[in-house]
């Protein structure tokens, strides 16, 4: 079979995948006067992210060819864990969106919250919430006092 759920998965990935990436060039150019600007780390990731589509896409091809007649069942899986790949997929997509209009650290925090909730529990929500702070503020003091990378604030 030529088309399958896995096949239009992996095509609903390489689109997602290209929207990031439309959506990060978006955001201006990457490096001004040498410097990286915010948004050279989104177009990174998606180039990436069309890249590494592509190669699940043309696995799955590959696949199909060589064993024609096998029948494409997924093993049960939990609700969560079934759709954590599109979750995270509008996680990643809301995050660009949200990046230029909320600024760097109100979006990175709850989209590391988001993802870690994705991919477990609500138990220790307080924790989960410490934690995504912590890896925000880090990101932000990363580029701000490292890289010399101005990132985009709510208040401006």
């Amino acid at each position: 079979m030529l088309f399958n759920k896995n096949l239009v998965f992996y095509y609903f990935v390489l689109l997602f995948s290209m929207g990031y990436l439309v959506t990060a060039i978006s955001l201006g150019n990457p490096i001004v006067e040498s410097r990286l600007e915010p948004s050279f780390f989104p177009i990174v990731i998606g180039s990436f992210a069309v890249f590494f589509s592509l190669i699940l896409l043309s696995r799955q091809f590959a696949k199909n060819k060589a064993e024609p007649k096998t029948s494409q069942t997924d093993m049960p899986a939990s609700e969560k864990a079934k759709f954590a790949p599109t979750l995270i997929m509008l996680a990643i997509f809301v995050y660009i969106l949200a990046f230029s209009y909320v600024g760097y650290f109100i979006s990175s925090y709850l989209f590391v919250l988001s993802v870690i909730l994705i991919f477990s529990s609500v138990e220790k929500f307080l924790q989960k919430a410490a934690l995504s702070f912590i890896i925000a503020l880090v990101g932000y003091l990363l580029f701000e006092q490292v890289f010399g990378v101005r990132l985009p604030a709510l208040w401006e």
